[in-house]
C-alpha cells in the first residue's frame, strides 16, 4: 500500500515543473528598456494578472521574477527584468505554444 502511494505521488510530481526549469530548456527572448524594473514590473504585473490571475512575481537581487502559469496552473512563461546601466534587461523564458502570443505582445507593450 505505501509503495502504491509513494509511486502516485511521483508520478504526478513528474509532470510539475518549476519556474527555474523553464530558464534551461525554453526559447528566450532579451530586450533592454529605459525603465527601471519596478516602473517595467509595474505595468507587466496587471496585464498578466488580468490574463491569468495565478501570476505570481518575487523580489530577487537583482530586479524581479514574474511567473505566468498556464492553463494547467504550471509555470508556463519565467520574465526575470534587471537593473542595468541603461535601465532594465528583460529576459522571457516561455514554453513553446504556452501562452507564447500574451507573453511576447505585453513584453513589448511595455517597453
Amino acid at each position: 500500500m505505501r509503495r502504491a502511494w509513494l509511486g502516485g505521488l511521483l508520478l504526478g510530481l513528474a509532470g510539475c515543473q518549476s519556474p527555474g526549469a523553464l530558464k534551461e530548456e525554453v526559447s528566450v527572448s532579451s530586450v533592454q528598456t529605459l525603465k527601471s524594473p519596478p516602473v517595467y514590473r509595474d505595468c507587466l504585473l496587471p496585464k498578466w494578472r488580468a490574463y491569468r490571475s495565478g501570476t505570481e512575481q518575487v523580489e530577487v537581487r537583482y530586479g524581479y521574477r514574474l511567473v505566468l502559469p498556464d492553463s494547467a496552473g504550471q509555470p508556463g512563461a519565467l520574465l526575470e527584468v534587471g537593473a542595468n546601466e541603461r535601465g532594465s534587461l528583460v529576459s522571457l523564458y516561455q514554453r513553446p505554444g504556452v501562452d507564447s502570443a500574451f507573453a511576447e505582445r505585453s513584453l513589448r507593450e511595455c517597453l
